[in-house]
């Protein structure tokens, strides 16, 4: 499943959300960074309606609206990729890994976003670990300004591995 598709799946489940509502979310939110158009959100949520993790209704009263809702077999899938390990923060999309987490903690519990989390520390560290084996080596042959670059990429990964660490030891709240 992709992650728009699975995105799509997490906030069906919540509230019955119709296609407006959706798209909404989509371009009133940081949400918007991962679909390319909101034109692609109501093909998406048909496509997984016939691929039976999503269910419709139409409501008649009032405006012509039609509501979404998880299936059995959309939560299934939904657990399944959610419970796929990320291999490579690298190629995700930004803000795929706190996305993630988020539908992981509502999702699966807050037992499985913290074990998340201790993957996505390792991620970031071993990131962290590459770019400065790359400073202490060949990173010194470039100018100001690509160092400066790089820089910010290791603060970022630092600040996330401090993230990780602070949200992990949170207690789950009901």
């Amino acid at each position: 499943m992709t992650l728009l598709n699975s995105l799509l799946v997490f906030l069906a489940g919540h509230k019955g959300q119709s296609g407006y509502d959706i798209r909404q979310l989509f371009q009133a939110t940081p949400l918007g960074v991962f679909s390319d158009s909101p034109g692609s959100i109501y093909p998406s949520l048909a496509r997984l309606e016939r691929h039976g993790l999503l269910a419709s209704s139409s409501e008649t009263s009032g405006r012509r609206r039609r509501t979404y809702a998880r299936t059995r077999e959309g939560k299934k899938a939904l657990d399944a990729w959610l419970a796929t390990p990320i291999k490579d923060e690298a190629k995700l999309k930004p803000g795929e890994m706190e996305l993630r987490f988020v539908m992981i903690a509502e999702t699966l519990g807050w037992g499985k976003a913290k074990q998340f989390l201790a993957a996505a520390e390792a991620l970031y560290a071993a990131k962290l670990k590459e770019l400065e084996v790359f400073m202490a080596g060949p990173g010194t042959e470039m100018g100001r300004a690509s160092r400066a670059a790089v820089d910010l990429g290791m603060r970022t990964y630092r600040l996330r591995i401090q993230w990780c660490r602070s949200v992990s030891k949170q207690e789950e709240r009901t």
